[in-house]
């Protein structure tokens, strides 16, 4: 208790001690910090590229996007630029434009990448305006692949506890039809002789080989998904591991268990410890991304699949409602707003679209029950990140190009408000779309947000 109040007091002093420049700077400035946790696929890298393309227009070309966001009028913009955080790659904004120039949906995100936007916006109060001409308001955005994700909570499990539950999950649900092969290999497989180095990259290549099918289908629970990904600083082929037979977990003396349950610990401590320290920083807003289509397209155990994920990752996060002191003086940061976003809501028609946000918010219950008795505001949102489709001939319809660029009309049957309605079996087939030859006026041009951003930076009580 009495190091906790001298640590208030240090941090008191050290404000009374700031010059009145580093003081202005202090109160002049308006820091919001975004998570944006996504899925792999769920959109966050087009996200990004439009909400910068969006911005910029905005504030250097006075362009009318943006309508509903009244946080930041263009009238009081002063300036805009984008800056780099410490410690990050800069967001590959311009590679993504070019990528869109060629017709290219930009790559996926797997790597970390972070910016600062910062936007200079003029004092309209008489009395601030004497004292401080103007107000910088900081957007700190973290982009991370959604692989990593779904590995932070295997921190808080034991190598033989993970295993159990990684065979449960993949006997069970969608992942069931995809893992024939892995059980097949692991039935077959001889675990009486030594695991030597040639015999564990047999089990770890079949084993991924189960991971990228299941990824290509829709499977959004994977683990370890740091596998997945190439360019991963973690070096899978030397310390990967995989389930392996309750029989071999449960005899901690078995040659097999001592060796992935070494290796196990050190994708703990030399990969997700750091991670988490370094890329889950305190934040205090959020967005969870959320690719609904992908599990219509594929079925009802999909979007199953993808509720109890959103559950299990809610846990990753501290939740709770941060004060100014607490965030000015203290830098003590808790998600306070949270922001569930259905993505690609354009690739429905207009119609559809409430059912949709029903949809949507059936597949976060489990995620929300981790803010009962939590000062946690939050909304559901439909966003199009590019408006890549237009109006067709009746309500149900929409007209986009697809894969092979010809313009072309399809009608839809209504998209289930539950997932009780979507019979077992069945799926909602989902339009592959090009990128438009005019993506920077359907950048523009794209739906919520502007009502998503004007949610996030409202203002929170002192």
């Amino acid at each position: 208790m009495q190091k906790n109040i001298a640590t208030l007091f240090d941090k008191t002093r050290a404000v009374a001690s700031l010059t009145g420049d580093k003081l202005a700077d202090v109160f002049s400035k308006e820091t919001h910090r975004f998570t944006i946790t996504g899925l792999s696929r769920s959109g966050k890298s087009m996200l990004f590229t439009s909400l910068i393309t969006m911005l910029k227009s905005r504030s250097e070309e006075g362009y009318a996007c943006l309508p509903l966001l009244r946080y930041l009028p263009p009238s009081q913009v002063l300036d805009m630029q984008i800056a780099p955080i410490e410690g990050y790659k800069p967001f590959p904004h311009l590679d993504n434009i070019k990528a869109l120039e060629q017709g290219i949906w930009p790559d996926a995100t797997e790597e970390a990448y972070g910016f600062k936007l910062i936007v200079r916006l003029k004092q309209t109060a008489s009395l601030k305006r004497h004292v401080l001409p103007h107000t910088d308001v900081v957007f700190e955005f973290i982009d991370y692949p959604g692989e990593w994700i779904t590995d932070i909570p295997m921190l808080s499990k034991t190598y033989a506890q993970w295993s159990d539950s990684a065979w449960a999950q993949l006997s069970s649900g969608p992942q069931q039809y995809y893992a024939n092969t892995w059980k097949a290999v692991v039935n077959q497989f001889d675990f009486e002789q030594a695991p030597t180095p040639e015999r564990i990259t047999q089990l770890l290549n079949a084993y991924r080989s189960y991971l990228v099918e299941a990824k290509a289908n829709g499977i959004s629970l994977l683990q370890p998904g740091s596998f997945l990904l190439e360019s991963s600083d973690f070096n899978w082929r030397e310390f990967g591991f995989t389930p392996l037979p309750s029989s071999i977990t449960s005899d901690v003396s078995h040659p097999w268990f001592i060796a992935f349950n070494k290796h196990f610990s050190t994708f703990q401590t030399k990969w997700l410890t750091p991670l988490k320290q370094s890329i889950f920083k305190e934040t205090d807003k959020q967005i969870i991304l959320i690719d609904l289509f992908e599990g219509l397209n594929h079925s009802r155990q999909h979007l199953y699949q993808l509720k109890e994920t959103l559950s299990h990752l809610a846990d990753t996060f501290v939740y709770g409602q941060s004060g100014w002191f607490s965030r000015t003086i203290l830098k003590k940061e808790q998600i306070g707003r949270v922001a569930f976003v259905a993505t690609k809501a354009d690739l429905i028609p207009h119609s559809q679209r409430d059912n949709l946000l029903s949809l949507l918010t059936q597949i976060t219950e489990g995620a929300r029950a981790r803010f009962t008795d939590k000062p946690i505001q939050f909304e559901h949102f439909l966003v199009s990140a590019m408006q890549v489709t237009d109006e067709g001939g009746s309500d149900n319809a929409i007209r986009y190009k697809n894969s092979e660029g010809q313009y072309v009309e399809s009608t839809f049957e209504p998209v289930p408000r539950k997932l009780k309605e979507m019979e077992e079996g069945s799926h909602f087939p989902v339009p592959h779309v090009t990128v438009p030859s005019d993506f920077k006026a359907r950048i523009l041009a794209g739906k919520g947000i502007d009502r998503l951003l004007q949610f996030l930076l409202g203002k929170e009580e002192i």
